[in-house]
């Protein structure tokens, strides 16, 4: 059995409280309300946590008033900038698909409207996939609705191109593939999504039309996104709320069958039978409701070691640099579809020069200094922060990138990602 602190074992049942619209109250007991705020943040689910416990008998301490003050201003914030997002991204939506334009919204808007209280499930940006040939059509009227955008580097489109509205904090993400091509350890994914357009839905949502990803091609891309992550430094708990929230909602819609065949010839089946029984364990999943077969369960995976790095990496593996830089180690063993460490951590600490580049600017203008930036970049991944771990005792998590890397290469081959 997973062994969770305190303060992880309320967090996962304020979620599942969130996720069923049901009130939570917390333990008598309990000491952990600082840890637990920093625990929401790291996960972006402030907003949904405060709601829940907000009128919990805990705030009458006056040791915490400050802290429900500063909670409560920031959740009312939050969620008044989703609903002035949420509006202003309607708006621009309608204009796009009043062109000859199908637009499809994948992922967020779509993921936080299967919630009771929407506004409370944030998100920054919103996603959305269209042909390249669309792409000036796309530009045009999203420049003529104050959206802002860099230039395209290079020839020929990127895979996403990022537009921002500065008045009304609307983000875009416009997708002309769902995933890089040149990525080596998942650029092969765009291939399972080449139907999309052919089996897009359209679902009413706040009273408008929104065209999406079919039911059984959407929960497989939150599955692949998710996977997309777990290579790089991870993933937080609420991509895990988001599939728990799809599979029942949309149950009755999707091909089970055609869902595992997929994961399994992507060496990702394991991968998701671990998620499936996080989600039955701590969020409640139900196969009833989302019409699971009996015979696709799995229910004697071990979970746990998955649940640790899903607490421990924060919403997007950002929850330390340690983490984030052993990202090379894992993606290396993922495209090379082995766990060899050697290969892994040389790849890690001697990336190409045009990766160096990202990290290092000033190479472009003097490329001779190539290797003072490899030993730069080697002292930082030995470097040890010592930031906290989030654990009961306070004690600091002393893993170095490549313990880091090496730790999750050997997370990947227990879920048969890589051999």
């Amino acid at each position: 059995m997973t062994k969770l602190t305190i303060v992880q074992t309320e967090f996962l049942k304020i979620l599942k409280s969130f996720m069923r619209d049901k009130a939570y109250a917390l333990p008598e007991d309990f000491a952990g309300l600082e840890e637990l705020f920093l625990m929401a943040q790291k996960h972006q689910m402030t907003a949904a946590v405060y709601e829940q416990i907000r009128g919990d008998r805990i705030w009458q301490t006056a040791d915490y008033r400050v802290l429900f003050q500063s909670w409560k201003r920031s959740t009312i914030r939050d969620v008044m900038l989703q609903v002035q997002r949420a509006e202003g991204f309607l708006a621009v939506y309608e204009k796009l698909c009043a062109t000859e334009i199908k637009p499809l919204v994948v992922k967020g808007f779509i993921c936080r409207n299967m919630y009771s209280k929407p506004d409370y499930r944030i998100s920054g940006d919103e996603d959305i996939l269209v042909s390249r040939g669309d792409f000036a059509k796309c530009d045009e009227i999203l420049r003529q609705a104050g959206f802002q955008r860099p230039e395209p580097e290079g020839e020929g489109l990127p895979y996403e191109i990022p537009y921002v509205n500065t008045a009304n904090g609307v983000y875009i993400e416009l997708h002309f593939s769902l995933f890089p091509e040149s990525s080596d350890a998942y650029g092969h994914l765009n291939e399972e999504f080449a139907l999309v357009h052919e089996h897009c839905i359209c679902e009413e949502i706040q009273g408008k039309k929104i065209w999406t990803l079919g039911p059984t091609e959407h929960l497989f891309y939150l599955i692949c996104h998710s996977f997309k992550h777990f290579l790089h430094s991870g993933f937080g708990l609420r991509q895990v709320c988001d599939m728990v929230m799809m599979a029942e909602r949309w149950g009755e819609r999707i091909d089970w069958n055609d869902l595992q065949e997929r994961l399994g010839r992507l060496n990702m089946k394991t991968y998701w039978d671990a998620l499936v029984q996080i989600g039955v364990e701590y969020f409640g999943f139900s196969y009833a409701k989302a019409c699971y077969p009996v015979y696709l369960r799995n229910e004697q995976v071990d979970c746990g070691m998955l649940l640790e790095d899903l607490l421990d990496s924060g919403i997007y593996g950002d929850s330390s640099m340690e983490r984030k830089h052993s990202s090379n180690m894992t993606l290396t063993a993922a495209a090379g579809g082995k766990a060899n460490t050697a290969a892994s951590l040389k790849n890690s600490l001697f990336p190409d020069e045009e990766y160096m580049q990202k990290s290092f600017p000033w190479l472009k203008k003097c490329p001779w200094l190539l290797p003072v930036a490899y030993g730069i970049r080697i002292c930082r991944y030995l470097k040890v922060s010592g930031r906290k771990n989030g654990s009961e005792d306070g004690a600091k998590d002393q893993r170095s990138s490549v313990q880091i890397g090496v730790e999750r290469v050997e997370l990947l081959r227990q879920y048969d990602i890589i051999e």
